[in-house]
Protein backbone atom coordinates (compact mmCIF):
# COMPACT_ATOMS: atom_id res chain seq x y z
CA UNK A 1 0.00 0.00 0.00
CA UNK A 2 1.41 3.62 -1.18
CA UNK A 3 2.22 6.48 1.52
CA UNK A 4 0.54 8.82 -0.70
CA UNK A 5 -3.35 9.22 -0.90
CA UNK A 6 -4.71 11.04 -3.61
CA UNK A 7 -7.27 12.86 -1.83
CA UNK A 8 -7.99 16.43 -3.56
CA UNK A 9 -8.95 17.80 -6.98
CA UNK A 10 -5.21 19.66 -7.49
CA UNK A 11 -6.49 22.38 -10.56
CA UNK A 12 -9.60 23.95 -7.86
CA UNK A 13 -6.94 22.83 -4.33
CA UNK A 14 -10.70 21.45 -3.12
CA UNK A 15 -10.59 18.21 -1.23
CA UNK A 16 -12.31 15.09 -1.58
CA UNK A 17 -14.04 15.74 1.64
CA UNK A 18 -15.10 19.34 0.68
CA UNK A 19 -16.56 17.84 -2.67
CA UNK A 20 -18.56 15.49 -1.36
CA UNK A 21 -20.17 17.10 1.26
CA UNK A 22 -20.89 19.73 -1.93
CA UNK A 23 -22.94 17.31 -3.75
CA UNK A 24 -24.61 15.60 -0.59
CA UNK A 25 -26.16 18.91 -0.18
CA UNK A 26 -26.69 19.80 -3.69
CA UNK A 27 -28.31 16.45 -4.72
CA UNK A 28 -25.15 15.58 -7.30
CA UNK A 29 -24.99 12.76 -8.59
CA UNK A 30 -22.33 12.99 -11.53
CA UNK A 31 -18.77 14.37 -11.98
CA UNK A 32 -20.23 16.42 -15.02
CA UNK A 33 -22.47 18.12 -12.38
CA UNK A 34 -19.97 18.75 -10.43
CA UNK A 35 -18.06 20.36 -13.33
CA UNK A 36 -20.93 22.94 -14.71
CA UNK A 37 -20.84 24.20 -11.07
CA UNK A 38 -16.98 24.75 -11.38
CA UNK A 39 -16.38 22.54 -7.75
CA UNK A 40 -13.77 20.15 -9.80
CA UNK A 41 -12.07 18.79 -12.44
CA UNK A 42 -12.46 21.26 -15.02
CA UNK A 43 -8.90 21.55 -15.06
CA UNK A 44 -5.83 18.89 -15.95
CA UNK A 45 -9.02 15.91 -15.22
CA UNK A 46 -6.50 13.76 -12.95
CA UNK A 47 -8.98 13.96 -10.87
CA UNK A 48 -12.10 12.77 -12.62
CA UNK A 49 -11.49 8.53 -12.44
CA UNK A 50 -11.48 9.56 -8.05
CA UNK A 51 -14.61 11.76 -7.98
CA UNK A 52 -16.26 8.72 -9.98
CA UNK A 53 -15.28 6.90 -7.24
CA UNK A 54 -16.18 9.28 -4.36
CA UNK A 55 -19.80 9.39 -5.79
CA UNK A 56 -20.20 5.96 -5.36
CA UNK A 57 -18.31 4.78 -2.72
CA UNK A 58 -18.21 8.19 -0.20
CA UNK A 59 -14.53 7.25 0.41
CA UNK A 60 -12.59 10.65 0.10
CA UNK A 61 -9.17 9.33 -0.02
CA UNK A 62 -7.84 6.87 -2.11
CA UNK A 63 -4.64 4.72 -2.87
CA UNK A 64 -3.11 5.89 -6.17
CA UNK A 65 -4.40 3.44 -9.01
CA UNK A 66 -7.78 2.69 -7.08
CA UNK A 67 -10.37 3.57 -9.69
CA UNK A 68 -8.26 1.67 -12.10
CA UNK A 69 -6.76 -1.49 -9.94
CA UNK A 70 -10.84 -1.76 -9.20
CA UNK A 71 -12.02 -1.98 -12.84
CA UNK A 72 -9.16 -4.97 -13.31
CA UNK A 73 -9.88 -6.30 -10.08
Amino acid sequence: MSRFRVDKCICHKRSFEVIREYAEKEGIKSVSELQKQNICSTGCGLCIPYIELMLETGETSFEPGAPYKRKTG
